[in-house]
């Protein structure tokens, strides 16, 4: 919810900065070089302008290749898939969607900030498509494909991350995990639900 860093100058002054957080992805290629960032601080005591430095070192590093989400994506909602059972035409169907999911995600996410209406539109949008699949003979089983696909949009960090934060006496910031993940998954059986009703699909 915010960022809170304190300081004590050497005349004993507490200076204290707060930033909102308004809008949060994690980028795990950056956090974990910003981690090492860390350990070096701690043992080596750079100086201002050393750290200001790295720390734009790591910040400018290259982003990740669009291909590679594309290709996670796919083997992610994919192999879920085959998990819960799919077959080869099943399977087919899962990797379609599972390119759209990474499709729409980037898309929309330009746009809208909220993860309901986020996690809404995309499942909504899915389902549609492996629905009318099944309908025309692509594939066989829409709930096992569902079902693995949507994996790709339940995150379960959130509530981990709530629960840490309730334990640490962090109550605002673990309520507001817990309910934002409730909220999203809220959103994902919504979007799902209405598909169906609207195309009056069966899942298998």
């Amino acid at each position: 919810t915010n960022l809170q860093a304190t300081i004590e100058t050497k005349d004993g002054e507490i200076i204290t900065q707060i930033r909102h957080v308004w809008k949060s992805d994690t980028n795990y290629d950056r956090l974990d070089y910003l981690n090492n960032l860390s350990r070096y601080v701690v043992a080596h005591k750079p100086g201002a302008e050393e750290l200001h430095h790295r720390y734009l070192e790591v910040m400018e590093r290259q982003p990740q290749p669009v291909w590679q989400r594309y290709l996670g994506g796919i083997m992610g909602g994919a192999g879920f898939s085959v998990f819960f059972g799919c077959n080869l035409m099943d399977t087919i169907v899962a990797v379609i969607a599972s390119f759209f999911v990474v499709l729409l995600g980037r898309k929309i996410a330009k746009y809208e900030g909220n993860p309901f209406v986020y996690n809404f539109v995309i499942s909504f949008l899915v389902e549609l498509g492996i629905i009318l699949s099944v309908h025309l003979g692509i594939g066989d089983h829409s709930g096992r494909i569902t079902i693995g696909v949507v994996m790709l949009l339940i995150s379960g960090l959130g509530t981990t991350n709530g629960i840490r934060d309730l334990l640490h006496k962090d109550i605002v910031s673990g309520f507001m995990n817990i309910l934002d993940s409730i909220l999203g998954a809220g959103a994902i059986a919504m979007g799902i639900a209405f598909a169906i009703v609207i195309l009056k699909g069966v899942m298998v």
